[in-house]
C-alpha cells in the first residue's frame, strides 16, 4: 500500500508539473512586456552636481536620498531626469502605491565621459617662462602645497621642491607667494 501511495504521489506531481509548465508556457507574457526599471546617477562637470535619470517607471514615484524624499515627475514614456547637488549620496526610487511594480530601485553610479579630469600642474606642458600661464601654474601649485603643508603642521612652512621640472623665476615667485598665503589661511582657521 505504501508503494502504491508513493507512486500515485510521484505520478500526480509529474502530471501537475507538466500541466502547470504547459500552462505557464501558453500563458500570455503580460509581465514580460513591461521593461525593467533602472536608475543611474551621473556626475556633472567637475563633480559639482549629479544627474539622476530613470526609465521603466510608472508614476507616482518618490526619490529618496537617505534623509529626505521628494516627488518625481515621471514622463508618459516612464522616464525622469533630476539634478541634485548632494553628490555622495545613495539614491533610491520608491513606489507610492503598493500595487506598483518595482517597489524600490537603487540607483547605480556611473562615470561620465564628459567629466573633465582635474589637471595636475606637473602634467601640463610647460608654459613659456614668465608668461601668465607660467605664473598661474606657479600660483596653483604653491596654493596646493601651502594648504597641504598647513594640514600637516602649522609649525613648518612649505618649501619648494625644485628638483622636478625646470621652471622660471616668475613661476617660483608666484609659487612662494601662493604657498605662504594658503599656509597662513589654513593655519589661522585652526
Amino acid at each position: 500500500m505504501y508503494r502504491r501511495t508513493r507512486r500515485a504521489v510521484v505520478t500526480s506531481l509529474l502530471v501537475s508539473s507538466v500541466v502547470c509548465g504547459g500552462a505557464v508556457a501558453l500563458a500570455p507574457a503580460a509581465g514580460a512586456a513591461a521593461p525593467a526599471a533602472s536608475c543611474t546617477v551621473t556626475p556633472g562637470p567637475n563633480d559639482t552636481y549629479v544627474t539622476i535619470t530613470g526609465e521603466g517607471f510608472t508614476g507616482p514615484r518618490k526619490l529618496n536620498d537617505g534623509e529626505s524624499t521628494v516627488d518625481l515627475a515621471i514622463g508618459p514614456d516612464g522616464t525622469f531626469r533630476v539634478q541634485r547637488f548632494q553628490k555622495n549620496v545613495d539614491y533610491t526610487v520608491l513606489a507610492v502605491n503598493e500595487d506598483q511594480n518595482f517597489i524600490f530601485v537603487n540607483c547605480k553610479r556611473v562615470g561620465s565621459s564628459a567629466t573633465p579630469k582635474p589637471q595636475n600642474p606637473q602634467s601640463t606642458p610647460p608654459a613659456q617662462p614668465g608668461s601668465r600661464r607660467d605664473i598661474a601654474q606657479g600660483r596653483a601649485a604653491g596654493a596646493q602645497a601651502g594648504a597641504a603643508a598647513a594640514k600637516k603642521s602649522c609649525q613648518t612652512k612649505p618649501v619648494a621642491d625644485k628638483s622636478g621640472p625646470q621652471h622660471s623665476n616668475a613661476y617660483w615667485q608666484a609659487w612662494t607667494q601662493a604657498a605662504n598665503r594658503a599656509f597662513n589661511q589654513v593655519c589661522k582657521g585652526m
